[in-house]
């Protein structure tokens, strides 16, 4: 009878000694693949740097501090908020810089853009004015920065210089009348109630000098009053002998070289330096032309 045959297997030495074949020749294979994915994987050892610039927001009329405005990246979208101290961190996914939207209820919202790079250092400050609080508008000329206010609107007064004299001029403010302050009264010469009086010995009227008739006391319209109504006024300007600006520079920053009203302001300045000397005043009336 015939048996049946077992398989034959190796014995177990061999079999130890073969999986020590294959780990010993995976360790190469295993060792590269690793060193691959190591060189392909990014570098988290090293922080990237953090770009960001502190902004000061301020009350534009108080200079103080506003807490609780909010400063948004119009880039990225994100959003900040300022502190007790006015202050918010903006930062930055580069060195480009960003502009940011500032707002705050009671106030008007703001833009502003804000550099970035490794010589911004310095924080940035800006302010919010108030609603309802309108600064008045602000004319530079020749370095000088004059401030025209609610009432300070005639186109007359910005061409002929008269509000950068009132500014620039050693003439006190009392030496300027704008239109607005006498056109209620009934007579030119009522003007001194607001400030300096009419140096009618000495008057120019859009830069023409003129003659007044004198003084007799016996109808209301003599002097100055019979030529000009408190209604054509848009200004009046009175110097003595120690405050006569010596030219006449024009707050109109559209206008030239020949404009009329400067040409015709620095003419009669110019004039009335000679003419000063024997009444010890001059008067500049501007009319509303």
């Amino acid at each position: 009878m015939l048996r049946p045959m077992r398989p034959r297997f190796p014995p177990l030495a061999a079999w130890l000694a073969a999986a020590g074949a294959l780990v010993i020749a995976s360790r190469p294979a295993r060792a590269q693949a690793d060193t691959a994915r190591a060189a392909a994987r990014p570098d988290t050892s090293a922080t990237r740097p953090v770009h960001f610039r502190v902004l000061g927001v301020f009350d534009e009329e108080t200079g103080e501090p506003i807490e609780g405005a909010d400063v948004s990246d119009m880039l990225t979208h994100l959003t900040t908020r300022t502190t007790k101290t006015g202050t918010a961190a903006v930062f930055f996914a580069d060195t480009g810089g960003t502009v940011v939207t500032i707002k705050k209820l009671g106030y008007q919202p703001a833009l502003l853009a804000v550099p970035m790079s490794l010589a911004d250092s310095t924080p940035v400050t800006t302010t919010l004015l108030r609603m309802g609080h309108l600064l008045p508008t602000i004319v530079v000329v020749g370095g000088h920065a004059v401030w025209l206010g609610k009432s300070d609107t005639s186109t007359t007064l910005r061409r002929d210089g008269f509000y950068e004299r009132r500014l620039t001029s050693a003439a006190p403010s009392t030496a300027f009348i704008t239109g607005d302050k006498i056109q209620g009264l009934m007579l030119v010469s009522d003007a001194h109630y607001f400030g300096r009086g009419i140096c009618e010995g000495n008057v120019y009227i859009d830069g023409v000098h003129v003659l007044l008739p004198r003084r007799t006391g016996h109808v209301l319209n003599e002097g100055i009053d019979a030529l000009v109504s408190p209604f054509d006024v848009a200004g009046i300007e009175t110097y003595t002998t120690t405050d006569l600006p010596a030219g006449a520079p024009h707050t109109d920053p559209g206008a030239g070289a020949l404009d009329i009203g400067a040409s015709m302001a620095a003419a009669a300045m110019a004039n009335a330096s000679g003419t000063i000397a024997s009444s010890g005043c001059v008067t500049f009336i501007w009319l509303t032309r």
